[in-house]
């Protein structure tokens, strides 16, 4: 029978919910740190499904997944216990309802790069990011449900044995055995944020090990049994509908408990930093997903069930045995590159691709087609980059000449990554641009003539120069858009959002929304980048000195993350090699690298959900973060260090071994005082040694009119300084450029085992190449002017030539072999 307090309660909770909800979306003008986005971010829109989803889809699941338990249980508890079911409900359904708007969002996107079950397992494991949120929101919500509830007449009190706490558990058991080799087998190590965590962690899914595996799963059933059976006792019925709905909220409360559980295992080792911040987030996050998810099911098969639930024993006996088989059946490991044929040296520039790890734990490397590591080293360069102008007076970037290769050269460096802007490969729809792209071939050419690799980077930050806004008028703590690079003016669709920075220049609503368009393909503008790829591609096919193609600069979240800027990004990533590898195809030319950097907020934080490994069957791939930790990025303006140095080098090398890529960072740097900075490049350079990984320093010279540096600046850097008054340029500061050219081996045989080099001079490394090497020439750059005093073992024919800046050292290494070097 209802009764008025069981729809007062629910109805009271439905309010307030709504009236939160719209109190936030009015607060946050980016639209997108509230729940469901508002001013910045109109609520509704005609573009994608992304734009109406949360509303259309997301809102009524959240606002059922809250009445209908504050419904059931405020007819058979007490206020009190109202209170915990609403609180959980609307956890629970803040992630379920992220879940559904999020996998309906990716639905028109489903296809050869995207399956639908990718999409909607990627949106249950990231939906309690979402979820989060709602903690707070939860408990006022819950409040109002219990103060609603206490005004009519209390249930009477139940006995023990009311609620059949057997059946529901043995169900649970069955689901989460079956969720660990599924969908959840990779919810938390090697899946979207599995990188954060480092050693044990008690999570009930396959790629945890017998261990992690066994203790997770006892502590989310442990604490599901301990709820379930906690709200039973206090339950004056006991029907289908009444259990389901306990499970469920059980199951929430378990999953919100396993992440709290983790959050303090992943904080338990002291560091210097405060990373912590970040796995209490993510392990809290992944917690309550898996928790709704699981309780969704779980919920399901207990309605369904319920006439047989008498029959616990055949199904005690398959949950028992499915839990048995997890360890036994375990994770798949992540799918590294095949080991190729080795070559014999051509005696230029070898073409590169990615080798495999020499075991099974250990990370893949970039190298050559003769089987030699290679460490890539060197610097970006954005003076081909077009940049919004400030003034039209004053130049954005330097001219790109011969001097600054010669410089680069000098300073040891073997590669660069080089800024093309999409805005000026494709200015109208449709039409390419043969005179940029000669000039990226004059660039390339002229790297190539000095010995240096060209890494070729769709630069964009902050979407593209048609975002700015100077005029636009801007309140609540937010400015008027700045212009920056990347998308021509006909592929910026903002549907009439806000062009006002919040916090960052990527939380713009506008920059979301042109993200978010870009992602689900509005009017083909993502086809039309991936032939712009192809267009690229096609010109350098053949082209050694190429190393490969930076698929896209530091990616937007979009509007609607993680899936935008995880599971669509992943997406676009995979269509963007597929193009690639057709025009490559096509040219008769050769296979090249392909980089992928996670979202932009990894720049920012050293932490975000990630494209889910396994988004690309392309095996010729390496991960490029932007490790900014200690320098530019976000925490650092709140007076914290989420990341130290060494950590983010750390979890982006455990990022790289879940996709099975070579690691190599794209951006780093911009540090400020070289006498006083020049300590944490140092660090990096170090921590870079360490993993035998390369990377490249952010920037090598940047005009005075660029976004980047401010309109009253006398100088602009970052290595090469700029008098904004003369025109002059600096040299490398000291406190910089020592690190930057420290001795190291560009080429080697086999693979890398340990490298250590001091920036006043010192190198060593060992290395091990098996067998007979179809090369077998190392390739060792010494700075200095004095010849460096070696030492070597398993090395045969050494020779040292001076160059300018330095030493190149070569000789042929077999086996095991150690270099030595001081100057």
């Amino acid at each position: 029978m209802i009764r008025i307090t069981q729809i007062r309660a629910a109805v009271t909770a439905v309010v307030i919910l709504v009236a939160v909800l719209a109190a936030a979306a009015v607060a946050d003008p980016s639209g997108l740190l509230a729940p469901i986005g508002g001013r910045g971010l109109p609520l509704l829109g005609t573009g994608g499904v992304y734009r109406w989803a949360p509303l259309v889809i997301g809102l009524p699941v959240l606002l059922a997944g809250t009445a209908v338990p504050t419904f059931v249980v405020a007819g058979c508890a007490a206020a009190r216990w109202v209170f915990a079911a609403t609180w959980a409900a609307v956890i629970g359904a803040g992630a379920l309802a992220t879940a559904a708007s999020g996998f309906a969002s990716a639905l028109p996107m489903v296809g050869p790069h995207l399956s639908a079950g990718s999409a909607l397992t990627y949106a249950l494991s990231t939906s309690g990011f979402a979820a989060i949120k709602f903690l707070l929101a939860g408990s006022l919500v819950a409040a109002g449900a219990a103060l609603a509830a206490r005004f009519g007449p209390r249930p009477a009190p139940a006995g023990a044995e009311s609620f059949p706490a057997a059946f529901p558990l043995t169900v649970m058991v069955v689901v989460t055995g079956l969720a660990a080799i599924g969908p959840a087998a990779r919810w938390w190590h090697g899946g979207p944020v599995g990188y954060a965590f480092d050693g044990f962690l008690a999570a009930p899914g396959a790629a945890n090990g017998v261990l992690g595996f066994l203790a997770g799963t006892a502590l989310f059933l442990a604490m599901f049994a301990g709820a379930a059976w906690s709200a039973g006792r206090r339950l004056t019925q006991a029907g289908p509908l009444v259990v389901s709905v306990t499970v469920g909220l059980a199951s929430v409360v378990a999953g919100l408990g396993l992440g709290v559980a983790d959050a303090v295992l992943a904080a338990i080792p002291s560091s210097t930093d405060q990373w912590w911040v970040a796995t209490s987030l993510i392990s809290v996050a992944t917690g309550i997903g898996y928790g709704a998810m699981a309780g969704l099911v779980g919920a399901a098969l207990v309605a369904v069930g319920w006439r047989v639930r008498s029959r616990v024993l055949p199904v005690a006996a398959t949950g028992v045995l499915v839990l048995a088989l997890v360890p036994l059946i375990g994770a798949p490991a992540p799918a590294g590159p095949p080991a190729a044929e080795e070559v014999a040296a051509s005696g230029g520039m070898e073409y590169l691709r990615v080798l495999p790890a020499r075991d099974g734990d250990g990370l893949a490397t970039i190298g050559d087609v003769t089987g030699r590591q290679v460490i890539l080293r060197g610097v970006n360069v954005n003076q081909l980059i077009d940049y919004h102008l400030r003034d039209p007076a004053v130049p954005a970037t330097q001219p790109l000449t011969g001097a600054d290769f010669e410089q680069m050269a000098a300073m040891g460096f073997n590669v660069i990554r080089l800024g093309m802007s999409w805005s000026r490969l494709e200015p109208a729809r449709g039409t390419f641009d043969e005179s940029y792209l000669q000039q990226i071939r004059a660039a390339v050419a002229e790297a190539k003539a000095h010995g240096i690799y060209t890494v070729l980077d769709m630069h964009e930050d902050a979407w593209g120069n048609a975002i700015a806004r100077p005029a636009e008028q801007c309140g609540g703590g937010t400015t008027p858009a700045r212009g920056w690079d990347g998308a021509p003016a006909w592929a910026t669709i903002t549907d009439g959002t806000a062009h006002c920075e919040f916090l960052a220049r990527d939380l713009a609503p506008a920059v979301a929304t042109a993200f978010g368009n870009f992602y689900t393909d509005r009017d083909g503008i993502q086809s039309e980048l991936l032939r712009t790829w192809a267009f690229v591609a096609k010109a350098f096919a053949n082209e050694p000195a190429v190393a490969g193609y930076d698929l896209l600069n530091e990616p937007g979240i979009g509007a609607n993350p993680p899936i935008s800027s995880g599971l669509l990004l992943g997406r676009y990533y995979d269509a963007a090699i597929t193009a690639i590898r057709q025009a490559e195809q096509a040219a008769g030319g050769h296979t090249h690298l392909a980089f992928f950097e996670p979202s932009v907020l990894w720049s920012g934080l050293g932490f975000d959900a990630a494209p889910a490994p396994g988004f690309t069957g392309d095996r010729q791939v390496v991960f490029a973060p932007h490790p900014y930790s200690e320098s530019i990025s976000m925490d650092q303006g709140l007076g914290l260090t989420i990341a130290s140095i060494e950590r983010n080098l750390a979890t982006s090398a455990r990022a790289a071994r879940a996709y099975g890529a070579a690691l190599w960072f794209g951006e780093w740097g911009w540090f400020g005082d070289p006498a006083v900075d020049g300590a944490k490049v140092r660090r990096l350079a170090a921590a870079q040694d360490r993993l035998g990984a390369g990377g490249a320093f952010w920037v090598w010279r940047q005009g005075c009119g660029s976004p980047e540096t401010g309109a009253g600046a006398t100088t602009s850097g970052n290595l090469v300084a700029v008098d904004c008054r003369t025109g002059a340029s600096a040299p490398p500061p000291e406190g910089f450029a020592r690190p930057l050219s420290r001795a190291y081996p560009r080429a080697l045989p086999g693979r890398l085992d340990s490298l250590t080099s001091d920036p006043d001079g010192g190198l060593r490394f060992t290395a091990t190449a098996d067998g007979e090497p179809a090369n077998c020439q190392v390739d060792i750059w010494v700075p200095g002017g004095a010849m460096p005093r070696l030492t070597t073992t398993g090395i045969t024919d050494l020779s040292s030539k001076q160059v300018t800046g330095g030493w190149r050292v070569s000789g042929c290494a077999r086996g095991a072999y150690t270099v030595t070097a001081a100057s």
